[in-house]
């Protein structure tokens, strides 16, 4: 149990948090949480603490899981709804005190600090605006959101990061084109082809207004709001629509994928090339 280290397990929290491995996440959270139990546990008896197993554990829990219950979940960089702003929503079942937490935009300089006694209740969200009065904001004349890409990190009161979001160009270096499954199982239309990306890091990335092509005319444009979870995949079929790996698909009646050969492009929300993938006769 001393040899338990918490930036250690931290990190693996961030790689199984969104895992699909169910296995796998069971079994890190369980050695994790009741590992550093023990480690409170034993700081509770040598100094003479009254408690409980029960309280040791759930404090591991608190302390190691709860702050995972906050994320990023968007950016209007634009500004389109009264100003530019981050948005931050609870997703899990504690009130959470954001006293001391800090949200950083990307740059040196650029943070903000939430005061004393900022509430976030369990599947609500909070904005924090550049500068907008009587609002949570960084207080900023000049735009914190670079319109061309940019990158939030939100950090909990022990400067342990808690979520990251990336969208534009500081998305380019984490996401491409995996794979492509040119030859569907069915007939004729071959509905069930797909492309693949993948998430080659632990932040979320907004795909909003982002294009994936397969050639003229044929383009899927993600919607407002699409966006891949950190160490992720998603699939853009043909013309299947399938949640469980995104629920993307360019609603086309016939094959897009030439068995032969063909490229997949990625586009960013600027039209900027992000990703391409070749295979066949087109390599």
């Amino acid at each position: 149990m001393s040899d338990f280290n918490k930036e250690s397990f931290l990190q693996q929290l961030s790689d199984v948090q969104f895992s699909s491995d169910v296995q796998n996440s069971w079994n890190t959270l369980e050695r994790g949480v009741l590992d550093y139990a023990g480690l409170i546990h034993q700081k509770r008896v040598d100094n003479c603490q009254s408690g409980s197993a029960f309280s040791d554990w759930w404090q591991s829990c608190c302390e190691l899981l709860a702050p995972r219950q906050m994320v990023i979940k968007g950016i209007d960089f634009e500004g389109k709804q009264g100003g530019e702003y981050i948005e931050l929503t609870n997703k899990g079942p504690q009130i959470l005190d954001l006293a001391g937490w800090r949200i950083n935009a990307g740059s040196d300089g650029q943070d903000m600090i939430f005061p004393e006694n900022t509430l976030c209740y369990p599947g609500k969200s909070l904005r924090i605006y550049t500068d907008k009065a009587g609002e949570l904001s960084f207080d900023s004349k000049q735009a914190v959101w670079n319109n061309r890409g940019d990158a939030a990190f939100l950090f909990d009161a022990s400067g342990d990061l808690v979520s990251s979001w990336r969208y534009g160009i500081k998305a380019h270096d984490a996401i491409k084109i995996s794979n492509i499954c040119f030859d569907g199982q069915e007939k004729y239309t071959e509905a069930d082809e797909y492309a693949e990306l993948v998430n080659l890091s632990g932040s979320w990335l907004d795909l909003s207004g982002w294009q994936l092509s397969a050639g003229e005319n044929q383009q899927f444009t993600f919607p407002e709001g699409a966006a891949l979870k950190p160490n992720a995949k998603i699939r853009v079929y043909t013309n299947y629509v399938d949640q469980e790996s995104g629920g993307f698909s360019f609603n086309s009646p016939r094959a897009i994928w030439n068995n032969k050969g063909d490229t997949g492009k990625l586009f960013d929300h600027r039209g900027n090339i992000v990703s391409e993938y070749s295979y066949g006769s087109h390599k």
